[in-house]
């Protein structure tokens, strides 16, 4: 079967932003990913390594987009596990993106470690490889560092530095996004978290990114978010049963459309 022409148009969309596949989380994606500074969610392992550290008991998670900006060809699924022992912390993810014209496969592994009171820092390391039909496949790998501190009960601060090696795709060393990112999150009650990240790509504007979960029920959350460059509207749930978590999300992009996301995570007993 001859892939549609609007997946050729998206490819080299896809490939210029590549690796930023949005299966990586529901939760997160419902809150415009605006999540660095979050604590206690095995998504922070590609988000900010540092809160690994925050991992009380081992957790796992899946996520499923089955067609980003409405096109199968640009489906994703993501697994990711969060371990915490004695010393330190550990996640990994492994995330699968795209169709046989153009695919994406990331592994990633990562740890944290608290070294001070309210302070943890993180690493993760990503290994990729990139493949378009009929143009041949390229292999990537790079390290972000990440940094978290709780400065008061109900506030935290955090910072990300992506691709901290500058590292390059390819035989023609097409260069990876290397960016900065600060973020807080903030509980004004036990049942409101807000986010914010501030991130600033050297190539490009300053982008934020906000949001806000409530918790309206014990079982239930509502997720909700924006984020200006590009100019994105999200809005999700969370039903959580015992040790399980249901999630959904909805992103909304100003010119490509709509992207749905579901997600399922489960926390082992202690």
């Amino acid at each position: 079967m001859r892939p549609s022409l609007s997946a050729l148009l998206l490819v080299p969309l896809t490939f210029a932003f590549g690796f930023e596949s949005t299966g990586r989380g529901a939760r997160p994606q419902s809150l415009a990913n605006a999540f660095i500074a979050a604590t206690d969610d095995p998504w922070l392992v590609c988000h900010n390594p540092a809160g690994l550290a925050s991992l009380s008991v081992s957790k796992g998670a899946l996520c499923f987009v089955p067609a980003q900006f409405g096109l199968r060809e640009l489906r994703s699924a993501t697994a990711v596990a969060g371990l915490p022992t004695s010393v330190i912390n550990m996640g990994i993810m492994l995330d699968d993106y795209g169709s046989a014209l153009y695919r994406e496969s990331t592994l990633v592994f990562g740890a944290g470690r608290t070294i001070a009171d309210g302070v943890a820092v993180g690493m993760s390391l990503y290994l990729g490889l990139v493949a378009i039909e009929r143009y041949g496949s390229a292999l990537r790998s790079s390290i972000d560092l990440g940094v978290s501190w709780q400065v008061i009960e109900n506030f935290r601060l955090a910072y990300v530095w992506r691709n901290v090696t500058g590292a390059r795709l390819g035989l023609a060393e097409e260069p990876l996004p290397e960016s900065h990112t600060m973020g807080f999150t903030f509980v004004p009650h036990r049942s409101a978290l807000v986010t914010l990240d501030l991130e600033k790509d050297i190539r490009v504007p300053f982008v934020i990114r906000a949001g806000i979960e409530l918790h309206v029920l014990e079982y239930l959350s509502l997720r909700c978010g924006s984020s200006n460059d590009p100019e994105i509207l999200t809005a999700g749930l969370g039903v959580r049963l015992s040790h399980w978590e249901c999630s959904y999300a909805l992103r909304s992009h100003h010119q490509l459309g709509v992207t749905h996301a579901i997600g399922l995570s489960y926390e082992f007993p202690r």
